[in-house]
């Protein structure tokens, strides 16, 4: 069931964002989530260099997002410390940050650590996330939808799993991929 005004990741592609003093076109937006599946911020691809962050709140207007912020209230991804990164996911199953230039070595490693675009094992059973659900808003993920095999699904909800482990690898190891073991809550 999908949550009522819900975004999914997968749609979060191509999308124009109303700044209070200028419209861009976002390739791609990736909500970054925390333990709590809050969204503190959310990386944007402006298709203008390095991915920018984004803090400030986000209201749906038709295929469009606003938020009350100026473009100049975007800062670079190396305004995030390392270890602020380390705590938190986000999904990106095209690895869009693979062709990113212009950033620090370092901070496009930890990207790769926070993608949850790998398989994960929950109960014994091994998962592939086909999509994540956010509020209408851009502040909570809601859901992640996952599948089994080619055809079974399954949905996770707050509670029902940690986020952390279906990351990629684990920090300070971005060479690292592996099937992780997620951890029921």
């Amino acid at each position: 069931m999908l949550p009522e005004a819900g975004v999914r990741q997968r749609g979060l592609v191509d999308r124009r964002i109303v700044f209070a003093d200028a419209e861009r076109t976002a390739d791609y937006m990736f909500p970054f989530i925390d333990r709590r599946w809050r969204v503190p911020l959310i990386v944007l691809d402006l298709s203008m260099g390095p991915p920018w962050i984004l803090d400030g709140p986000f209201r749906v207007d038709q295929f469009r997002f606003r938020t009350p912020l100026r473009t100049s209230d975007l800062r670079r991804i190396e305004s995030v410390p390392l270890d602020e990164l380390a705590k938190l996911v986000h999904y990106d199953p095209w690895w869009v940050f693979r062709r990113v230039s212009g950033v620090d070595r370092a901070w496009i490693e930890a990207l790769f650590a926070t993608n949850m675009a790998a398989s994960f094992q929950h109960a014994g059973l091994t998962y592939r996330i086909r999509d994540l659900v956010f509020s209408a808003e851009l502040d909570r993920l809601q859901e992640i939808d996952a599948k089994r095999g080619p055809f079974r699904a399954m949905t996770f909800r707050p509670g029902d799993i940690e986020l952390l482990t279906l990351r990629s690898s684990p920090p300070g190891r971005p060479d690292l991929v592996r099937t992780r073991l997620a951890k029921a809550l």
